[in-house]
């Protein structure tokens, strides 16, 4: 039932496209030329496209799930980014240049001969390519963080306490997993790990909890440690109070893997003094 109307909606916006003359390029071109010949009669068809469509998310609104069964459309975002923007005008530049948009192209694909061809081909290369795009913009546009983030190697970083509003960032960075190295007991509430986990979670990120008590770090909180880095999926991210914890935890589990002297080396270059600690990880090393 569901299959039978969709195609009668798909077939009833087909028409009404034709019908109103969203197919003709002319036509189009004239109702965005509004500095020039300009005209006007494409208004009503906005107007009526609009009308109807927030009556029914009016009735959406009212309802649990859709007469004909599976989910509700997500509603639409009320939030104007840079990459509405960008995208509205490249969208207005090709509809104009072009004269049709995706549903008409769809429409027209019967008679528009070549050139509707091409122009739906070339439609298909962006849609592929704009998630990439999406993603280049979200990385420029993202707010500078107060976060510090120190990468001890490409694949593991650590850092001070961190907040969720920062957790976009670290997705856009790379990080596939976030590792809270932090008792509760040390933060305020809106820091916990439950709190966190969910920020991270909703996000697609996968968040761990392993708490280190400063001084009295447990082979437990290594091998939790080393099992999380090595189930993630990409590069991981690991924070405490100063980042000294996760940077201890990380020479721990990569003991007799990589060379004391190289470890210490490489946390030295953020501060961290962990020299006092070479007797203990060439101890780890020999285990």
């Amino acid at each position: 039932m569901r299959l039978v109307a969709s195609a009668a909606a798909g077939g009833l916006f087909g028409a009404g496209l034709l019908v109103s003359g969203m197919t003709d390029t002319t036509k189009v071109q004239g109702w965005l030329d509004v500095f020039g010949a300009w005209d006007a009669t494409l208004a009503f068809v906005m107007a009526g496209a609009i009308l109807p469509m927030a009556l029914a998310w009016r009735v959406a609104g009212r309802m649990y799930h859709p007469v004909l069964g599976g989910p509700f459309p997500d509603p639409p975002r009320r939030e104007v980014g840079p990459k509405l923007v960008l995208g509205s005008v490249l969208f207005g530049m090709g509809w104009a240049l072009a004269g049709l948009c995706p549903g008409p192209a769809l429409a027209s694909l019967g008679f528009g001969g070549a050139g509707g061809l091409v122009f739906l081909l070339a439609m298909v290369a962006g849609m592929v390519g704009a998630p990439a795009l999406a993603a280049r913009i979200d990385k420029l546009t993202l707010r500078r963080s107060a976060m510090d983030i120190r990468a001890l190697t490409p694949d593991y970083a650590v850092s001070p306490q961190i907040e969720p509003a920062d957790l976009p960032a670290l997705k856009a960075a790379g990080y596939t997993t976030i590792i809270d190295n932090r008792p509760d007991g040390e933060i305020p509430p809106h820091l916990h790990a439950a709190e966190m986990q969910a920020a991270a979670e909703a996000l697609g990120l996968t968040f761990v909890v392993n708490p280190v008590i400063g001084g009295a770090m447990t082979e437990a909180n290594v091998t939790a440690q080393k099992a999380a880095v090595e189930a993630s999926s990409g590069p991981v991210f690991a924070y405490c109070a100063s980042g000294n914890r996760s940077s201890v935890v990380w020479m721990m589990m990569n003991a007799g893997v990589i060379p004391a002297d190289q470890m210490i080396a490489t946390t030295a270059r953020f501060g961290y003094n962990h020299a006092p600690l070479r007797d203990m990880i060439e101890a780890a090393a020999k285990r």
